[in-house]
């Protein structure tokens, strides 16, 4: 599984003789991407992930009202190496800190944790499939995380992963990433998860369509996972026709016609580019702080304004 999350990303010939239709794809999904949308009081969201016991040698964290981390705090998930990086966040002077388990983190699947952690660090907020509602200079948003990834060698938090050509919420209610993922409240702000939806930051194909799905339904503000660390970057998100078109050839439920349907729909974008719109645009962070081989870089953390 190491030899997955950690690889690097491929290089362009590789994209390209790998699928050329997913190539030109992604060349035009990367065309005019949605911006950040602007707000007056804003606040800032520092967000880490995939620390792995490097938290100390990791470059000094942002300021910023909000810290989270999207889990994998450990390598092997002792009691011993979550106690020395819950220490490590506590330290930190964010006023509002919270941060959910990772496939590496065994020892928070403990029932009795949660009490340690909320008696030992105060200052912290763990969240594992739950939300906490928060006020900033006087505005209120919703956080909820969960630790939840498909299933890949014999790690925690996971549940088997979902074709994403033939996934559908209404025909898949039974499903294990169906009744994961509808936990999500429908007003959330902020969400953390331990890895990425399908399609957004996960080298093409290694995120979850479930939570893909999710997505399109909550449409929150932020999104910070980790999990494939070389699929670090932040993406903006509109929840459009253009999307929704590129979405659909990644999943292979679409060929050569879903190009020019995407092509389409990018136009229309860009003709309508001035327009202010009232489209809902998330911010995708994979927020990963180690890569290479053997996680020997140090990448730190994202502050993203909101």
């Amino acid at each position: 599984m190491d030899a997955i999350l950690n690889r690097r990303p491929p290089t362009t010939w590789e994209q390209f003789a790998s699928s050329p239709l997913l190539f030109l794809a992604r060349l035009l999904h990367t065309r005019l991407p949605p911006s950040q949308p602007e707000c007056l009081d804003k606040i800032r969201v520092v967000c880490i992930s995939d620390t792995h016991n490097s938290h100390h040698l990791q470059p000094s964290l942002p300021d910023g009202d909000i810290l989270i981390h999207a889990g994998d705090l450990t390598n092997s998930g002792t009691k011993q190496e979550l106690d020395d990086v819950l220490a490590w966040l506590e330290s930190q002077p964010h006023p509002h800190k919270f941060f959910i388990a990772g496939n590496h983190d065994t020892c928070l699947a403990d029932p009795d944790i949660s009490q340690h952690i909320s008696s030992t660090y105060p200052s912290l907020a763990y969240l594992q499939e739950a939300s906490a509602l928060i006020t900033i200079r006087g505005r209120s948003l919703r956080v909820y995380g969960s630790p939840y990834t498909p299933k890949h060698g014999s790690w925690q938090f996971q549940y088997p992963r979902v074709p994403p050509n033939l996934y559908s919420p209404s025909e898949n209610p039974r499903s294990e990433a169906t009744n994961i993922w509808s936990r999500v409240p429908p007003l959330t702000d902020i969400l953390v998860t331990h890895g990425p939806p399908f399609g957004h930051l996960d080298l093409g194909k290694m995120g979850c369509y479930s939570l893909l799905a999710t997505l399109w339904r909550v449409r929150p503000k932020l999104h910070v996972f980790g999990h494939i660390h070389a699929g670090r970057g932040i993406e903006c998100v509109r929840w459009d026709a253009a999307n929704a078109a590129y979405e659909e050839i990644c999943a292979r439920r679409v060929g050569w016609i879903g190009l020019l349907r995407l092509a389409w729909w990018k136009a229309i974008r860009w003709f309508r580019r001035w327009s202010s719109g009232d489209d809902v645009v998330t911010v995708m962070v994979n927020a990963a702080s180690v890569g290479g081989l053997k996680n020997e870089h140090r990448k730190g953390a994202f502050a993203i304004d909101i």
